[in-house]
């Protein structure tokens, strides 16, 4: 069964502070860890998403015009492989913040490049309906 979640994304790179928000239908699925399914727009494209809630740690994938997976684990850098139509990207991510509650995840991160801070990141996705 699908419910109602507020998806906001707060984007601090080189350049404008860039904010994006959607209200979109999650699918709930409890298993040893709950995840949380739904889709997410870039541009003119349509991306699956998956949001696994693990014991201390967040991974989420997207699938589409662009293929990626984040670990997330507080205080913690993991690597990173991006895919998309420019090429094959290798990111490393920090995860400064973590907060997981009953219908609520947010996620505070930095992304890298070479070594080269190339944003700070706030990715919460909460429950709306």
């Amino acid at each position: 069964m699908e419910t109602q979640y507020r998806l906001s994304q707060t984007v601090r790179g080189q350049g404008p502070v860039k904010r994006f928000s959607a209200d979109i239908m999650v699918e709930v699925i409890e298993k040893k860890d709950v995840y949380l399914r739904y889709k997410e727009n870039l541009d003119e494209h349509e991306l699956d998403v998956v949001m696994r809630i693990g014991d201390g740690d967040v991974r989420l994938s997207r699938r589409g015009i662009i293929q990626m997976n984040f670990h997330f684990i507080p205080g913690v850098y993991t690597d990173t492989f991006y895919e998309s139509p420019a090429g094959r990207h290798h990111f490393k991510l920090f995860t400064k913040q973590l907060k997981v509650e009953a219908d609520r995840v947010e996620i505070e991160y930095e992304l890298y490049e070479n070594d080269e801070n190339i944003g700070h990141y706030l990715y919460i996705i909460e429950k709306s309906g």
